[in-house]
């Protein structure tokens, strides 16, 4: 991603912000709604939770059938989609409670999919959410060279087909954030100083990955390579197909 200067205007910015809140603050108050998640958000918290972890569990103590153990990693796919579309996604965005200490706590059930919440939290709140769809700033829109989602960016002859090979690319998604992208994305934030906006350091980020990842991998797929009724192989391409599933469903 490149890096270039981007500055807004601020002549009506503080008064446009104003009046964007108070008119959400009043549609809030007078239709007597909450801001933070209320009882149905928790049960579908309590639901894709649910449906992330149990098959899981059933995996490694009962299911011996093929079917029923490839069925579960497919609900697994599906969970894992619903907890970052809903739980982790609200909670980052700190709006799933009014105790931050909440949010926070549920912020990291990332980390039991595979991801980080930091670097989440900068290239989604940060990034994506003040350079909205603004090439070079906005990281949801930079696949350069595989796909092209700006007319600001090169056109290769390649991108005519994108159409096609972009749900591969799409079903990829969660498994490069399980293995490679959190990687790249600390190697590049701490270059640009972003981590400094989510309080934490180089070092302990890099640390914290390198352990969260492990305890991951180790859990979601090595206890299964264990425990579960198929071979080895066959877990791994059931791990693959459960992040294929939740990538195509985030996308």
């Amino acid at each position: 991603m490149n890096t270039k200067q981007i500055r807004f205007s601020t002549s009506e910015k503080d008064e446009f912000y104003k009046v964007v809140r108070k008119r959400v603050n009043t549609y809030f108050k007078e239709n007597n709604i909450s801001r933070y998640a209320n009882v149905n958000m928790v049960l579908k918290t309590i639901f894709m939770l649910s449906l992330y972890f149990v098959p899981f569990i059933l995996i490694l103590t009962f299911f011996e059938s093929t079917w029923l153990v490839l069925l579960s990693w497919m609900l697994m796919g599906f969970g894992m989609a619903g907890i970052g579309l809903s739980i982790m996604h609200d909670a980052n965005h700190g709006a799933y409670s009014k105790n931050k200490y909440v949010n926070l706590l549920l912020g990291k059930v990332m980390w039991f999919v595979g991801g980080s919440d930091v670097n989440w939290r900068i290239q989604h709140n940060v990034l994506h959410h003040t350079y909205t769809n603004v090439t070079g700033m906005d990281e949801d829109i930079e696949i350069d060279p595989l796909m092209r989602f700006s007319p600001e960016q090169r056109l290769l002859k390649g991108h005519r087909f994108q159409f096609i090979y972009a749900w591969f690319l799409y079903g990829m998604m969660t498994l490069m954030w399980a293995t490679t992208k959190d990687y790249s994305q600390w190697k590049r934030y701490k270059k640009k100083d972003l981590l400094a906006t989510q309080g934490i350091s180089g070092r302990k980020f890099l640390w914290t990955l390198i352990i969260t990842k492990t305890i991951y991998l180790g859990l979601t797929l090595g206890l299964p390579i264990i425990f579960s009724s198929l071979p080895w192989w066959g877990t791994v391409l059931c791990f693959t197909l459960m992040h294929f599933i939740a990538g195509l469903t985030l996308a």
